[in-house]
């Protein structure tokens, strides 16, 4: 046993997830006397860190982004990208002097609400127990990206991240998706001088893209700068091409040659935190079944948060902006008040 990993801890609240309202749910209960323990299997924000690709901007708006009356700045006066919301996560976690272990990976929970044990491994191997007396599950629902199910997917040049698109310099490279990463990633490819095809099953690409970026991307598609696949799906990845099908058609296939593939199909949540937790999972986003008002799963002490509380989002309806609330209702489910009433949705929701 590393040294610098105790045995046992013991706390009041752990919070398992370190993304916006995991440690804005950890912060409220603090300012309410808890002791509370954040843990993540990544960094902080380990979602945005791990799948925004650099100098992503959100669609959703900085006000919508704060928590807690922090505000989201940027020196640009835009929305924020990525790297910013992350700077602000950590000024967050620091100044509201929250207790966050980071690469602590959950890997068991036993016992009752007063008495749970999570087992956590460390990055570096060593495993230690955490006892807490609730649980709090905020652990997103971007946990792997989806699959095509189609041959040829898991060759090496097939991609599920951007990444930097500076590495595409020259290359050809067909992005598959028709929603705003599909989208985002054609045009950043094609302004590095990357020879872009944009493949999407639908006749249209999706209509509520970036709209500072859709309207780009139409133009070059009429253009021919990025070769426009609508209607079109993938039946093979073979190396050096892919073979596809029109939707709907009996015409025969088409080829095209590729150095890479880019697919942006979007993520699934896992499954595994609620089956250690024995959450039942309902419906077909196979969502963790949770009380609306307070947020209480099928388990005693067990609470979940977030966006976790969607499960694999079809069209996503629970962000972090529409999530702030979470953190209310939980604590007001735990001093044993009557839930806050519901937050009005505001106009023109971002997605």
């Amino acid at each position: 046993m590393n040294p610098e990993h105790p045995s046992t801890v013991s706390v009041e609240v752990l919070v398992i997830g370190a993304g916006p309202i995991g440690l804005e749910t950890a912060a409220v209960l603090g300012d309410e006397g808890r002791d509370v323990l954040v843990v993540d299997a990544g960094a902080i924000g380990n979602t945005i860190q791990r799948t925004f690709p650099p100098q992503t901007r959100f669609f959703t708006s900085p006000e919508r982004l704060a928590i807690r009356g922090w505000p989201v700045t940027s020196p640009t006066e835009e929305k924020a990208t990525g790297e910013e919301y992350l700077a602000f996560l950590r000024a967050f976690a620091t100044g509201k002097g929250l207790a966050v272990r980071t690469f602590s990976r959950v890997v068991g929970i036993s016992g009752r609400e007063g008495n749970f044990t999570v087992r956590i491994a460390a990055l570096d191997g060593d495993e230690y127990s955490i006892h807490a007396e609730v649980l709090i599950l905020a652990s997103g629902g971007i946990d792997r990206p989806r699959k095509l199910g189609v041959a040829g997917e898991d060759l090496p040049h097939v991609r599920s991240q951007l990444g930097d698109p500076h590495r595409y310099f020259g290359r050809t490279v067909a992005v598959v998706g028709g929603r705003n990463s599909a989208v985002e990633s054609a045009l950043r490819l094609y302004r590095v001088g990357a020879h872009v095809h944009l493949i999407h099953r639908e006749a249209q690409l999706y209509s509520r893209v970036k709209p500072w970026i859709k309207p780009d991307v139409e133009s070059l598609m009429a253009e021919g700068q990025i070769v426009g696949h609508l209607s079109t799906s993938i039946v093979k990845i073979s190396p050096g091409g892919l073979e596809l099908a029109q939707v709907g058609s009996d015409a025969e296939s088409q080829w095209i040659s590729v150095d890479d593939v880019l697919l942006q199909i979007g993520y699934e949540q896992s499954s595994e935190l609620f089956d250690l937790a024995g959450i039942e999972l309902t419906g077909p986003q196979r969502a963790p079944a949770v009380d609306c008002e307070t947020l209480r799963s099928n388990v005693p002490g067990i609470y979940v948060v977030g966006t976790a509380i969607a499960g694999t989002q079809a069209g996503f309806k629970v962000f972090i902006e529409n999530s702030h609330q979470h953190a209310d209702q939980v604590a007001a489910a735990l001093a044993g008040r009557p839930a806050p009433k519901p937050v009005p949705t505001r106009p023109l929701p971002e997605s």
